[in-house]
C-alpha cells in the first residue's frame, strides 16, 4: 500500500475541494486559481486521520497474524506491517515538522559516532561517484551488450519451445485416448504460452537494439553536438582546472625567483642557506596550493568524475612518495647544501673531476678545460650516492687542453683537437682519431705541452776509451751537441742539456744524454729524439770513438773433453 503517496495527493487536492463544493454546479467560470489554499490546521487534521487509519490497519494485520497458521501468509503480512511502520513513522515526522515549522525531536537525540575507521569503506564512498559517472558514460554500450546476450537466451528458448510444440502436435495426432489427449493439449498450451512470451520479448529486444544502434541524426551533426557538449561540460572543467593550477603555480614561481636573488649573495652563507630553505618551501607550497586550486575548481563545477580521479591520483602519488621518502630526504639535504655533496667543492663524475658551480634541482657542474664552457647539468637525484671534497687551486681538472701534444701509452703521439665531457679528438699521424673520455684517460696521457718535456737517450762507446771517457769524451760530446743544437729550429725551446756517464755495461760504456725543452717545442718531440741519436753518431765519427756491438763469447773447459758449449750474450 502506498498510503503516504496517496496522502500527499490528498493534501494537494485538499486546497481545491472546498472551493469546488462551495460553487454552484452551473458556475463554470470559477478556476483553481480562485480556490482558497488549505490551512495548516486542515493539513494537520488530514495527517492525523492518516496516522489513525494506518494504526487501525496495523491492529487488523496483527490480529490476522495471530489467527493465521500458514507460514507464507504470515511472512506476507509481516512484510506489510514493516511497510506500514515505515509509512507511519514518516507521517508522524511530517506531522511534527508541520506543527513545529520544520523542527523535529530526532535532531535533539545524540547519536554516538562510530569510533572504528574503515579505510576501505571511506575509499568506497570516494570512489562511488566516479563509478557512477563511468557507468553513466558506458551505459549505452553496456545496455546493447546486455540486450544481445538476452536476445541469444530468448532465441534459444524460442527454438526449444518450437521443437517441443512440434513434437507435442505429432504426439497428439497419434494419440486416441481422450484423457491422454486432454493432458497433452494442456501441456501444448503451456509451451505455446512460452513461445509467445519469447516472441514478444524478442520483439521488444529488437526494437530496443534498433533504437540504441540507430544514429540520432546526421553523423556529422551528432559528432559536432557531442564535441560541443564536451567543450561546454567536462572539457571546460579540465581547462579551468589546469588553468587554475598553472596560474597559482606561476604566481608562486615568480615569488620564488625573487627569493632566488638572495641565493646569489655568496658572501653570506647563512643567508644563502635560508634562501634555499625558503625556495624549497615555496616549491612545496606552490604544488600543494596548485593542486588545491584544481580540486576547488572541479568541486565548484560539480564534476565528481574528474574530482575523484584527481583525488585518487594524489593518493597514489602520496603512497609512492612514502616508499621513496628516505631518498627524498637525502636530496633535500643536498639541496640545502648540508649533504655529502656541497656547492663549490670538487666531485668526480664518470671519471672526470668537476666543480659544483650551483646546487639546485638541476645541479650545474663545471670543468674549465672541456669544450662548450665545460658545463654539465645533472638532476639532483644523480648526486645522492656521490661525495664531494674541497680542492686546492693547483689541482688539475683534466690531463690536457685543446692544442696540447700528448703521448698515449708511451708510443701514440698526437695533438689534442677537441675534448668534451664525452669524447676526445686527436690528430695522430695526420689523421683524426676519436677516443671516449674513459678510453683516453685509461691510456695514461703524458702531456708534453703543459710544463715541458725531456728527451733522454742512452749512447755507448767501446771499453778501449775507458781512460778518457770521463775527462775527454763527456765534455767533448756536450760541447758538440750544443754547437749542433744552435742550428736547429727547436733550439729556442731548449732549457737544459745534460751529458753524463750512465753505466759500465757488459760490452760498452754508456752515456746518458737528456735534452729538456719547454712545452712550446712539443710538436718536435720525435725530431729532437732523432737529432740526438744522429748527432751522437756524428760525434763518434768525427772524434774516432768506437761504437761497440753485442759479442758472443764461447767458454770451453780445458781439462774435460768438449761438450755442448755454453753461449753467453755480452752487452
Amino acid at each position: 500500500m502506498m498510503i503516504l503517496r496517496g496522502l500527499i495527493l490528498f493534501i494537494v487536492c485538499l486546497g481545491w475541494l472546498p472551493g469546488l463544493y462551495a460553487q454552484p454546479a452551473a458556475d463554470a467560470s470559477v478556476t483553481a486559481e480562485t480556490a482558497a489554499p488549505a490551512s495548516s490546521q486542515e493539513v494537520l487534521q488530514a495527517l492525523l486521520e492518516a496516522i489513525n487509519k494506518i494504526e487501525a490497519e496495523r491492529v487488523q494485520l496483527k490480529r490476522q497474524v495471530k489467527r493465521t497458521s500458514d507460514p507464507a501468509v504470515v511472512q506476507q503480512i509481516e512484510a506489510q506491517l514493516e511497510a506500514l511502520d515505515r509509512d507511519l513513522q514518516d507521517l508522524k515526522n511530517l506531522f511534527e515538522e508541520t506543527a513545529t515549522g520544520g523542527l523535529s525531536l530526532s535532531t535533539l537525540v545524540h547519536k554516538p559516532k562510530d569510533a572504528s575507521f574503515n579505510w576501505q569503506r571511506e575509499l568506497e564512498e570516494i570512489a562511488r561517484p566516479i563509478l557512477d559517472e563511468l557507468k553513466q558514460l558506458t551505459e549505452r554500450p553496456r545496455m546493447i551488450e546486455r540486450l544481445k546476450s538476452e536476445r541469444a537466451v530468448y532465441d534459444d528458448r524460442l527454438q526449444t519451445a518450437s521443437s517441443a510444440i512440434a513434437e507435442l502436435e505429432d504426439t497428439i495426432a497419434q494419440t486416441e485416448a481422450a484423457t491422454v489427449k486432454k493432458a497433452l493439449n494442456a501441456l501444448l498450451e503451456q509451451w505455446q504460452d512460452q513461445r509467445e512470451s519469447a516472441e514478444r520479448r524478442l520483439q521488444r529486444i529488437h526494437a530496443q537494439l534498433q533504437r540504441l544502434s540507430a544514429p540520432s541524426g546526421e553523423p556529422g551533426k551528432e559528432l559536432v553536438a557531442k564535441l560541443q557538449e564536451f567543450a561546454s561540460g567536462r572539457g571546460l572543467n579540465i581547462v579551468l582546472a589546469i588553468s587554475g593550477f598553472m596560474l597559482v603555480y606561476l604566481l608562486l614561481a615568480g615569488l620564488e625567483r625573487l627569493l632566488g636573488r638572495l641565493n646569489s649573495r655568496r658572501h653570506e652563507p647563512g643567508t644563502r642557506r635560508m634562501a634555499r630553505v625558503a625556495i624549497l618551501l615555496f616549491r612545496t607550497l606552490a604544488i600543494i596550493l596548485s593542486m588545491f586550486t584544481a580540486i576547488l575548481v572541479l568541486y565548484v563545477r560539480d564534476d565528481w568524475l574528474l574530482l575523484g580521479l584527481l583525488i585518487l591520483l594524489i593518493i597514489g602519488l602520496v603512497w609512492g612518495l612514502q616508499k621513496s621518502l628516505p631518498r627524498y630526504i637525502k636530496e633535500i639535504r643536498i639541496l640545502l647544501n648540508m649533504g655529502s655533496v656541497r656547492e663549490g667543492e670538487r666531485i668526480v663524475y664518470q671519471g672526470i673531476p668537476w666543480k659544483i658551480a650551483s646546487l639546485n634541482f638541476y645541479t650545474i657542474l663545471h670543468n674549465p678545460l672541456l669544450h662548450g664552457s665545460g658545463l654539465l647539468r645533472l638532476p639532483i637525484d644523480r648526486l645522492v650516492d656521490m661525495q664531494s671534497r674541497p680542492y686546492a687551486p693547483e689541482e688539475p681538472w683534466f690531463p690536457s687542453q685543446e692544442g696540447d701534444v700528448v703521448i698515449l701509452d708511451g708510443d701514440v703521439f698526437g695533438k689534442v683537437l677537441l675534448q668534451t665531457p664525452e669524447t676526445v679528438q686527436m690528430q695522430i699521424m695526420g689523421a683524426i682519431t676519436t677516443f671516449s673520455v674513459e678510453s683516453y684517460l685509461a691510456k695514461n696521457p703524458r702531456n708534453l705541452s703543459r710544463d715541458g718535456f725531456a728527451v733522454p737517450i742512452t749512447f755507448g762507446v767501446d771499453y778501449q776509451h775507458q781512460d778518457v771517457i770521463l775527462s775527454e769524451i763527456v765534455p767533448t760530446l756536450r760541447a758538440y751537441l750544443q754547437e749542433q743544437l744552435v742550428q736547429q729550429p727547436f733550439h729556442s725551446h731548449l732549457k737544459t742539456l745534460l751529458v753524463e756517464f750512465n753505466e759500465a755495461a757488459g760490452s760498452s760504456l754508456n752515456l746518458l744524454v737528456v735534452a729538456i725543452f719547454t712545452g712550446a717545442g712539443a710538436e718536435d718531440y720525435w725530431s729532437i729524439r732523432r737529432f740526438l741519436q744522429r748527432t751522437a753518431v756524428s760525434a763518434c765519427n768525427q772524434y774516432g770513438w768506437i761504437i761497440p756491438f753485442d759479442q758472443v763469447t764461447v767458454h770451453l773447459p780445458s781439462t774435460q773433453p768438449p761438450s755442448l758449449p755454453s753461449v753467453e750474450h755480452v752487452g
